[in-house]
């Protein structure tokens, strides 16, 4: 079991190995409930999207409201929940939050940007 633990160790040491806090959220309150408060949370997100890193909704056709998904620079766990609390539909208690510590180990991420015309490829 030590010569696997030892490999493992080795092939994550070049990882990014970034912590974040990700935030599952799920509605507790009917659609037609949350979505007079949808332009709020767009509003308190764009606020303050300095403190996000990536976030949005997981989309099943023709449902306007469902679960979502916010990955969070913080510092603590503490400092995530704030965030999450203070967040219109988690505090108004239409929504419940998650919250779990993140690895970012693996991936790619490509972003070309035509600055002419606010355009850009995320691949």
């Amino acid at each position: 079991m030590s010569d696997l633990m030892d490999e493992i160790q080795q092939l994550i040491k070049p990882n990014l190995r970034k912590r974040l806090y990700v935030a599952f959220s799920y509605p507790v309150a009917p659609v037609e409930e949350i979505v007079p408060h949808i332009p709020e949370h767009l509003r308190y997100m764009m606020e303050f999207e300095d403190q996000v890193f990536l976030s949005g909704p997981f989309i099943a056709e023709g449902q306007l409201v469902g679960e979502g998904m916010t990955v969070l620079h913080a510092s603590s766990a503490g400092e995530a929940a704030r965030f999450m609390e203070n967040e219109p539909f988690i505090k108004r208690g239409l929504r419940r939050f998650e919250l779990k510590l993140w690895e970012l180990r693996e991936g790619t991420v490509s972003i070309r940007t035509r600055l002419s015309d606010t355009r850009f490829d995320l691949g």
